[in-house]
């Protein structure tokens, strides 16, 4: 007799995008160095990084700008970075399985979104590279982009983003029967309140305490879609 798996079994998929579905919090931190250190500052910290991590853009770097003290604003220090970042996006990498996972999960029809802190405009030019992939309504039936959608009031660790993600499938899905798959301890903290099971693929370069997650593995190609009731691999 097969062992019985510890989680639930789900019907829906949510994504978080960056650090999960494609490489670009180290672009993001890569830019961040550069303009550090045009302003006296010799490192962005490893420490640092972590704290800002899953934050909203904005939030993040004025977070930055307190811990460093460096003399500019949150606008002045977004334009000069993203002079930097946004050109790098354009040959961000996928992250290890997204691919695989994805297109498996669409060949079986299962519902999937995003949920992102990404603005729209970002996010177009971060998936450019992936054009195919990333269509609505193809391979993801929807997108929430918090930072940018009036109906969500509080972003990541607030709940708003998941629940509004789950009421926008067609028909609309209970939480619990979302599987959220997320990096960061915020997104993993909203996705838990917000009533669903989620895994957290934690970014490598940081110590991983997070103790709320569903489960934790390192890549997207570690995972098991038959422990969450889901078809399995054919590979």
């Amino acid at each position: 007799m097969p062992e019985q798996s510890p989680y639930l079994p789900v019907t829906h998929v949510i994504f978080d995008m960056d650090g999960l579905l494609i490489d670009s919090e180290v672009l993001f931190a890569n830019a961040i160095g550069v303009l550090l250190k045009r302003y006296g500052v010799p490192e962005y910290s490893i420490e640092l990084q972590e704290k800002v991590l899953g934050m909203e853009v904005e939030r993040g770097i004025q977070v930055i700008i307190d811990e460093t003290g460096i003399p500019v604003t949150v606008k002045e220090f977004r334009v000069l970075e993203r002079e930097i970042y946004e050109e790098s996006m354009r040959n961000v990498r996928l992250m290890p399985g997204v691919d695989r996972l994805v297109r498996h999960l669409r060949r079986h029809n299962i519902p999937m979104a995003i949920a992102t802190g990404s603005t729209i405009e970002s996010f177009k030019i971060k998936t450019s590279k992936y054009q195919q992939l990333f269509k609505v309504g193809d391979i993801f039936r929807h997108i929430v982009f918090s930072r940018d959608d009036p109906e969500v009031s509080a972003p990541k660790p607030a709940p708003d983003i998941y629940l509004i993600a789950a009421r926008r499938f067609v028909p609309p899905v209970e939480p619990r029967k979302c599987l959220v798959f997320e990096d960061s301890g915020l997104g993993v903290d909203g996705a838990i309140s917000a009533g669903m099971q989620c895994i957290m693929v934690p970014d490598q370069r940081f110590k991983c305490t997070q103790r709320n997650a569903t489960q934790i593995i390192k890549t997207l190609l570690e995972f098991k879609p038959e422990l969450y009731g889901l078809p399995p691999f054919d590979d």
